[in-house]
């Protein structure tokens, strides 16, 4: 069995799309996912599960939209790809610690998408593009 982190994205984001965890952890347990966790209300949610990843979106974005009526993007990942994403940010300890000390301490982030992107949609100012997944 799986460990994965669906990320459904734009949930509870400026008063939109609200969906209570504790119902959407309801709802995954019905489905039979199993030991699900949810995380503040942020639409990050893990579980186990021994269904493949494509099979698992359908299966979320499934629920989402019957039971919330909202049509929203579901990225998943497992565990094992998350620690690897960890171990290998593109980000030196000093950049790192410059962040954390400034103003602007959310100012380093990772991006999760369900492809790569085209090149010529890439501008490379100040971008670190790590192609983790799909090389």
């Amino acid at each position: 069995m799986n460990t994965y982190i669906a990320f459904l994205r734009g949930i509870n984001v400026g008063g939109k799309n609200i969906i209570k965890m504790k119902d959407l952890k309801m709802h995954f347990e019905n489905a039979g996912l199993s030991e699900v966790q949810t995380y503040i209300q942020s639409g990050n949610i893990l579980f186990r599960s021994e269904s493949d990843e494509k099979s698992l979106i359908e299966l979320i974005e499934g629920i989402v939209q019957s039971e919330f009526e909202l049509t929203v993007p579901v990225i998943i990942r497992t565990s094992e790809e998350l620690n690897n994403i960890l171990s290998r940010l593109p980000f030196s300890e000093e950049e790192i610690v410059r962040a954390e000390k400034s103003s602007d301490a959310e100012s380093l982030y990772v991006a999760l998408l369900t492809h790569n992107p085209f090149q010529e949609n890439i501008e490379m100012k100040n971008v670190k593009f790590v192609e983790e997944r799909y090389t």
